[in-house]
């Protein structure tokens, strides 16, 4: 009887041990990819407002009849695309739906808002700060409540 027992609880011994390193795989992806998200949210943040400030002194070089260099906004859109395409290459490794889903919201704001910036239309820079702030304090959050999960080393 003993030997059966000892049995069962090595058995649940193992089963935990495979459960709980799992776990920690599953919260090291989860955070890589929270922490690389709000490192490419950033940087798309930071080629939307280089882009929208080219596209503000191309129409203004175009109103006032000046030449204005098309390069530099046709290099700041294109970085603009990277940007977005880096983010948008990450955003679906993201496991938590709620945050995928700010996330996204946050790319389509700038995205809208990039588009009023090529048209001459007012860019809603309070809005889309705001859709923005919520996409990275759902990143943060998330990321506290994870190494707040973690036993301390």
């Amino acid at each position: 009887m003993n030997g059966w027992l000892t049995y069962r609880r090595q058995r649940k011994d193992k089963a935990d041990e495979s459960a709980d390193a799992l776990r920690q795989r599953r919260e090291e992806f989860e955070l890589q990819h929270l922490v690389e998200t709000n490192q490419k949210l950033h940087a798309y943040l930071e080629r939307f407002h280089d882009f929208t400030s080219a596209a503000r002194k191309a129409r203004m070089a175009e109103q006032q009849n000046r030449p204005h260099l098309d390069g530099a906004l046709t290099t700041a859109h294109d970085a603009l695309d990277e940007a977005e395409g880096a983010l948008h290459g990450n955003v679906g490794f993201i496991l938590d739906d709620e945050i995928r889903s700010k996330v996204r919201q946050a790319m389509t704001y700038i995205d809208l808002a990039a588009a009023d910036a090529l048209t001459g239309d007012s860019v809603p820079y309070g809005e889309v700060g705001r859709v923005i702030n919520e996409a990275f304090g759902a990143l943060s959050q998330r990321v506290r409540a994870i190494y707040a999960d973690q036993p301390a080393a």
